[in-house]
């Protein structure tokens, strides 16, 4: 299961309306979840905006899930500038998606649904 930036969000700040839901996929799924260094740009990022120490987050995420290389092809960025042109994703959410290798994605990001990949709903759920 790859993971986008928002699952980590979830799990790392002190508060987030994903956090119950991101604790629990976590719990039962800790040894599957993976990420790319792509999320390692992104929350680096974040944390930049929000004047925070970058590195910081970077540990934190490190110690969660194993983390892959992250190789950028031509093929990749040319799928990118797809799904961006033609599904309207935004740059982060296009890497993502080409960068979880048609693995589940852990995502509140509804627009995976639109490329149909299997998206692990972050969004609490309505018991």
């Amino acid at each position: 299961m790859y993971a986008d930036l928002d699952f980590f969000l979830a799990l790392l700040k002190a508060d987030d309306w994903l956090k119950k839901r991101a604790e629990e996929i976590y719990r039962k799924n800790y040894k599957e979840i993976w990420t790319s260094a792509i999320t390692l740009q992104e929350i680096m990022l974040y944390a930049i905006r929000e004047g925070r120490n970058p590195s910081e987050y970077v540990e934190r995420l490190l110690g969660l899930v194993k983390v892959k290389e992250t190789v950028i092809t031509i093929e990749m960025c040319l799928g990118v500038t797809d799904l961006i042109n033609k599904h309207k994703f935004n740059f982060f959410d296009a890497f993502h998606a080409m960068a979880c290798e048609g693995d589940a994605i852990i995502s509140s990001d509804k627009i995976y649904d639109r490329i149909g990949l299997e998206r692990i709903k972050l969004e609490e759920r309505r018991d």
